[in-house]
């Protein structure tokens, strides 16, 4: 939505040469100096013009019509005065006719997205550090399906690797292991492995035979893996995260595509057998320049597969299925990796797939890791925030049930969670602070949804519905009026952003803005209490389009917008 559309035409009539990609509209720093500021660089650079000159001949040139009261040139810029109350009405209209859709433009329409994320080593409870992964690729399959993109999200199950095979030896040790006591198992059996040789050896044992397809051995290993992905999922689905299709890393042991990719290689001189006698790849020969990561194995001498060559199998597994766009979320940690699996592809004729790199969840005294058991299980993290919620929703909700009062909590705590990280530039780290991400005031995620439950209560106060279509003289009053209309009215252009950057931080902070201007709005113009109906009604229909635009982008978020808090 661009509700100075119809300022462009006058623009383009007084100056022909002009395009509209030549002309964008922002909001001046002061109000007071008017309601929208047109740069006149670009268009100043095509007319060969400087740009304080430009904007005074338009302010003298331009007919805008009604919508304009004013136009006064302001150095490089030509900043507007307008009708707010005609602007008002298009945006709040635009935005109550378009309801659930409000905000989408429609671009990925005919076009498919095969989404790659989270993937968690069956061999533990998700932490919170690993939970990253996987609200960025919900939020991200979200985003692209809000713009009307066909999204396939892919979760890769890693059931081989040795670390597969000691926690195997553990559970038949332990007999009737429970998913709860995965990561306890896990930690244990490496330690044991870095003292018992024998142990260590076995569990190298047990992943050669798995790969040579042995029955007894395949079924010792889907048996732990199974137990591990259904935990892991019932943690995961707290979050709001869904996934169409899983895919087994065991299914790419043995794929006809490797042979060809090898053959690719050694057109390139880029393979040789090392004195271990296992497969290499030197990335020196395709485009890899620095000794760090030159060196990339594919089998290890006994002719069993390394992961990494497993990888390239579902690489082209992903890409066989014909998306135009290949995604993967990966922590920052596995960038070298990732390139090396580039430049292998692509020396063999085959595309790359895009990754979404993302930082570290921290705790106070530096990084997770789940070999040494130092974690923050994501499980425990959720049932915290939630009986912080839950005391707070019980304060505030005494007339509902304690069921609902859960529902309203849980609700909350992901809100907590999921803005927290998401509202982050993926590219850098994510400190959490339970106290201050569970506020119901602040840069939190429960304080916007706070901001929805506010304005469905003052639906439910009112007799009747607000109609979707405003009145033709549509009363604006205010300069905290005006402020959050034109915020409402950027929505559009944000997720347009967001979906460019691959990264939905841009929708989260801009939720945060829009609660705020809608916090000053509530403060500085009575609603119920208007002077006027029309007035009452004119702030209800602007309620409303807040309402719609915020549970429009926390649905891309995966956060519940709640009718009570």
């Amino acid at each position: 939505m661009n509700p100075f559309e119809s300022l462009v035409a006058p623009i383009l009539a007084a100056f022909p040469e002009l395009d509209a990609d030549d002309l964008s509209f922002g909001t001046p720093p002061k109000l007071d100096m008017g309601d929208v500021a047109i740069p006149m660089f670009l268009a100043a650079k095509k007319l060969k013009s400087p740009p304080p000159k430009l904007a005074a001949e338009a302010a003298q040139k331009v007919e805008f019509g009604s919508e304009v009261t004013e136009a006064k040139p302001m150095g490089p810029y030509l900043n507007l005065r307008l009708n707010r109350g005609a602007i008002g009405r298009k945006i709040v209209a635009g935005v109550l006719e378009a309801g659930e859709r409000f905000g989408s433009s429609g671009s990925g329409k005919g076009t498919k997205v095969v989404l790659e994320h989270t993937s968690i080593n069956p061999n533990a409870s998700p932490h919170v550090g690993r939970a990253r992964n996987a609200m960025i690729g919900d939020s991200l399959a979200r985003l692209f399906r809000f713009e009307d993109y066909d999204v396939e999200v892919h979760y890769y199950v890693n059931d081989m690797g040795r670390q597969i095979g000691l926690l195997v030896l553990i559970a038949d040790e332990l007999q009737n292991l429970t998913f709860d006591q995965i990561l306890d198992a896990y930690v244990a059996a490496n330690e044991r492995a870095k003292e018992d040789e024998a142990f260590a050896q076995a569990g190298y044992e047990l992943l050669a035979k798995m790969e040579q397809g042995d029955p007894e051995t395949q079924k010792r290993f889907t048996a732990v893996t199974d137990l591990c992905l259904k935990g892991q999922l019932e943690v995961l689905t707290r979050l709001g995260g869904t996934y169409d299709v899983f895919d087994h890393e065991s299914k790419y042991v043995k794929d006809a595509r490797l042979d060809a990719l090898v053959e690719k290689l050694k057109e390139k001189d880029a393979v040789f057998i090392d004195d271990d006698k296992r497969l290499v790849v030197d990335l020196s020969k395709i485009g890899h320049e620095l000794e760090e990561g030159r060196y990339f194995v594919l089998l290890r001498g006994n002719g069993s597969s390394m992961y990494g060559f497993r990888d390239l199998a579902y690489t082209l597994d992903k890409q066989a299925l014909g998306a135009d766009i290949n995604m993967m979320v990966l922590g920052e940690d596995h960038k070298l990796y990732a390139q090396q699996l580039g430049l292998i592809l692509a020396a063999a004729g085959h595309p790359v797939p895009e990754p979404i790199y993302y930082s570290y969840i921290l705790l106070k005294d530096g990084k997770m890791s789940t070999r040494q058991g130092k974690v923050v299980l994501l499980s425990d993290f959720l049932d915290e925030a939630a009986t912080l919620a839950q005391e707070r929703v019980a304060e505030q909700c005494t007339d509902l049930s304690k069921e609902e009062q859960q529902v309203i909590a849980e609700q909350v705590a992901v809100a907590a969670i999921r803005f927290s990280i998401l509202r982050v530039t993926p590219n850098k780290n994510v400190i959490f602070d339970m106290e201050e991400n569970m506020k119901f005031v602040g840069d939190t995620g429960p304080y916007i949804q706070y901001s929805c439950a506010r304005i469905n209560s003052m639906m439910r106060k009112i007799a009747g519905e607000v109609s979707d279509v405003p009145a033709e003289k549509f009363n604006t009053t205010s300069d905290a009026e005006w402020a959050l209309l034109t915020k409402i009215a950027e929505f559009p252009n944000v997720v347009s952003g967001g979906l460019k950057q691959r990264t939905c931080a841009p929708i989260a902070n801009y939720t945060l803005e829009l609660s705020r201007l809608f916090s000053s709005f509530y403060n500085e113009c009575p609603v119920l209490k208007a002077k006027t109906e029309s007035l009452m009604m004119a702030r209800l229909q602007i309620c409303k389009a807040t309402l719609q635009t915020l549970t429009n982008a926390l649905d891309i978020l995966g956060i519940e917008a709640p009718e009570r808090m």
